[in-house]
């Protein structure tokens, strides 16, 4: 049976949701006229101005842990592995606990990637997209415990997000899981509805940026 592939990423547009440290987006097409001996031809070029943690992209350790590995420090085979998707939809600034992840199904092997929906892909347009479920400290604990590679969210950080935190927030989902070598994927797209509740072998290969703390990315799912 031939393969089909799956893309699991969100498009990049003027405007588009990302956390208040991460800047402003700036996408523009400049238009050059190029004359030639058989008349002129117009040669369109795009600008992108955006940092690297703006759209689905995957977080380096070195984003949280001094000393961890830049993103070009990483092996090719680190991106492509096996996954879980698991459909752990709720509303709101809602934590997912170490016993609902406990409870998923497929369940969580060692060497996973763990994509999870939360149902806020559909929301990527919209003000709603921001005040968004995250992963409480015990889930972030039990996926350290299982040993996975990659976690993946459709949300903007699988921390408690922007304006729910108190003072002093340090990040503890991001430190827990970049800190024990368990990347982080985040602004995952659409494409997650169509494989949930499914194993697949999903490959998500960063931009080679030379120091860089995190890479955009567009990840895809592999179905046999």
């Amino acid at each position: 049976m031939a393969k089909r592939f799956l893309e699991l990423s969100q498009p990049l547009f003027n405007g588009m949701p990302r956390a208040k440290p991460h800047g402003d987006v700036k996408f523009w097409v400049d238009r050059l006229c190029v004359n030639h001996a058989a008349g002129s031809l117009e040669v369109c070029i795009t600008h992108v101005e955006m940092a690297a943690h703006v759209g689905t992209h995957i977080d380096a350790g070195r984003h949280f842990v001094s000393g961890a590995p830049t993103i070009d420090q990483y092996p090719l085979d680190r991106f492509i592995a096996p996954a879980v998707i698991l459909d752990v939809r709720r509303e709101g600034v809602v934590p997912l606990t170490a016993d609902e992840l406990r409870k998923c199904r497929p369940s969580i092997q060692p060497g996973d990637m763990v994509l999870l929906y939360f149902g806020y892909a559909d929301r990527f347009h919209d003000e709603s997209y921001h005040p968004h479920p995250y992963l409480s400290n015990d889930a972030a604990d039990f996926l350290v415990e299982r040993r996975i590679s990659i976690l993946g969210v459709d949300t903007i950080t699988p921390d408690l997000p922007g304006p729910a935190r108190p003072p002093g927030f340090d990040f503890p989902v991001h430190t827990r899981l970049l800190g024990n070598d368990i990347l982080v994927i985040e602004n995952l797209g659409l494409g997650l509805k169509e494989v949930l509740g499914r194993r697949v072998t999903v490959t998500a290969a960063p931009f080679r940026i030379e120091g860089g703390d995190a890479s955009p990315i567009a990840p895809l799912a592999i179905i046999d």
